[in-house]
């Protein structure tokens, strides 16, 4: 036994042998800890197992240790063991997808091959037998006992995967590629869909999966913006024939009124107020950038989606809390933001929001307004020098006071019907003489359930502050999760601590 082996062997115990074939072996481990493993013998060499490895991606499991026995013709691989239900067991229940879950099954597993393409790996089997669902939702992708790296158009020698599933290039008639992923991957979907389905997705699954590999979609992102905005450039696409078949009629009405005064007395006609709609009244996909500036306008938002928060009234007394001004838009911002106690008029929609607060103001309440993500909304916290001044540090730098008033807080709510998994607030911090970077995890969040992440401020840093030309230090946010699209997945907030005038208690 060489040093390789006996090093992946020193570092787990064989349980139970969980399959065993022709081409190898499965079984089950636990490591030194007790916890569980995968091991595998593979009669295959050649894996990208070393590619593998070096990426990070929550979509497969973690490879701990692996070697070639070349002279066997073997690879030995101990990974990260995988909990849940394949997604066989789905059609075996007949429990199919809806085609909401399809929608964010694709989308999932697009960004995953995206990582794999773009390392140049392929999987070469994908299949709901290689698809684990875990609780909450999460669904994993295994086995990469077919993957290889893409080799410049050669066709394939080696003839591996699932017939059914494999692309006919994958068994001898042409080069795998990331076409031929994709393939896989609409045969899979279709198949969770059930005999049954034929909806918006049927399109985009039958381009996927297309004998003649030219005629897929070229790469994962085509396919992504595909499933994303397919639809709506689809719906927007038939307003421009309905528009143009009105332009028709209207042209064609004035043609009569001008050649047959009398007959056209005789048609009823509807007045052009009622038929021509107005650019905010049309779906927000179709809505230009100085559309979006109206609705600001119209919600009392500077352009841009810029809030302004400042701090004043006079240096606080010991022990006091500096206050922000307008309560009154405190008021209105966490009414916009769902959490009046009032009677709604309309049920919730369906989506994954985040409200991003500081001092119990929400800086992107004016995003509710929108049904599509809207993600640059920022806020500019005001710091006048008879606060700041109190803070431990120096004129070089001060750094947050651990104070209950100092926090940013970011409210999520799922007023989907699915539960939002393995949701992260990714934080990013800029004080000039400091850069903290810091993620905030939570549980999954169920339907109709909301979380807040509270992010205190105390530590730290601002540089320089009062400086003339002082232009504030950023806190950036980023929410993130599997399988969902977020509204207001990033916002921003920048402190800009300034001298105060001389009247500071009249300011």
């Amino acid at each position: 036994m060489d040093e390789a082996e006996s090093y992946l062997f020193g570092l787990f115990e064989k349980v139970r042998c969980l399959r065993e074939t022709a081409r190898g072996e499965v079984w089950l481990g636990a490591d030194r800890a007790g916890r569980p493993v995968i091991y595998k013998r593979i009669r295959r060499t050649g894996l990208p197992l070393a590619e593998l490895k070096a990426l990070s991606h929550p979509l497969w499991p973690e490879i701990y240790a692996f070697f070639e026995d070349a002279e066997a013709g073997e690879t030995h691989i101990l990974e990260e063991c995988v909990q849940g239900e394949p997604m066989t067991r789905r059609l075996e229940t007949e429990r199919y997808l809806t085609e909401r879950e399809a929608r964010a099954l694709l989308l999932a597993l697009a960004d995953g091959l995206a990582t794999l393409h773009a390392a140049g790996i392929l999987h070469r089997d994908i299949k709901p037998g290689n698809l684990i669902e875990q609780p909450g939702g999460t669904v994993r992708l295994i086995d990469f006992d077919a993957a290889r790296m893409m080799h410049g158009g050669a066709p394939d020698t080696t003839y591996l995967g699932t017939r059914g599933y494999a692309p006919p290039e994958q068994y001898g008639y042409g080069a795998t590629d990331a076409r031929s992923d994709i393939y896989a991957l609409g045969v899979t979907v279709r198949e969770l869909l059930g005999p049954a389905y034929h909806g918006s997705l049927a399109r985009v699954l039958d381009r996927a999966t297309e004998v003649d590999p030219k005629r897929r979609y070229p790469s994962v992102a085509a396919l992504v913006r595909d499933v994303r905005y397919g639809r709506r450039l689809r719906m927007a696409k038939g307003f421009a024939i309905a528009l143009t078949v009105f332009l028709f009629a209207a042209a064609y009405l004035f043609y009569l009124a001008q050649t047959h005064p009398g007959k056209i007395e005789e048609l009823e006609t509807t007045p052009v107020e009622e038929l021509v709609r107005h650019p905010e009244e049309l779906a927000p996909d179709t809505r230009r950038e100085d559309v979006r500036e109206t609705e600001r306008k119209k919600e009392g938002m500077p352009p841009g989606g810029t809030t302004v928060t400042e701090i004043g009234g006079g240096a606080p007394s010991d022990g006091a809390k500096p206050q922000a001004a307008g309560s009154a838009a405190s008021d209105d911002a966490n009414n916009a933001a769902g959490n009046s106690g009032g009677a709604s008029e309309a049920p919730p929609r369906e989506e994954i929001r985040a409200h991003y607060y500081f001092s119990d103001d929400c800086w992107n309440a004016w995003t509710d307004a929108f049904d599509y993500p809207v993600n640059n909304a920022s806020n500019t916290v005001y710091i006048p020098a008879g606060v700041w001044q109190n803070w431990a540090g120096d004129d070089t730098a001060r750094t947050f006071p651990d104070d209950a008033y100092w926090h940013v807080r970011v409210h999520v709510t799922n007023t989907t019907q699915e539960t939002f998994a393995a949701p992260v607030l990714h934080m990013e911090y800029d004080g000039g003489t400091q850069t903290v970077v810091q993620n905030y995890e939570a549980p999954p969040l169920a339907p109709g359930g909301s979380i807040d992440f509270d992010l205190p401020l105390a530590g730290l840093a601002i540089a320089n502050p009062g400086h003339e030309g002082y232009i504030g230090h950023d806190m950036t946010l980023e929410l993130r999760g599997i399988d969902h699209e977020i509204y207001g997945a990033r916002s921003a907030v920048s402190f800009v601590p300034r001298t105060m005038p001389a009247n500071f208690g009249n300011w």
